[in-house]
């Protein structure tokens, strides 16, 4: 995985349905919420880092299960939509469609 902004990837966490949900100490939580329900997919952010590295960015890539770096890279890029990304989801088994 490619170094990014923090920014950057809270941004597209929240387009691709990703909320804040809480604050605790130094880090922010960000869950999945498919039409309204929270899921068992979150990630979190520290207060102090501008920007992620490639192992952080691995980390997250497994937060979010990703098998494959460049499903994670399309995400984070944006050609892979929020709808595909559930549908991978699905696909392991890791949430269910509903």
């Amino acid at each position: 995985m490619k170094p990014r902004k923090a920014k950057d990837v809270q941004k597209v966490l929240e387009k691709k349905g990703f909320e804040l949900n809480t604050k605790k100490n130094h880090h922010q939580f960000y869950c999945l919420y498919i039409k309204g329900e929270k899921q068992a997919i979150y990630t979190y952010f520290s207060h102090g880092k501008k920007e992620y590295n490639k192992f952080l960015m691995n980390m997250i890539k497994k937060q979010l299960k990703f098998n494959e770096t460049e499903k994670a890279e399309n995400f984070f890029d944006c050609p892979m939509t929020k709808e595909q990304y559930v549908e991978m989801l699905s696909e392991l088994g890791v949430v269910k469609k509903k």
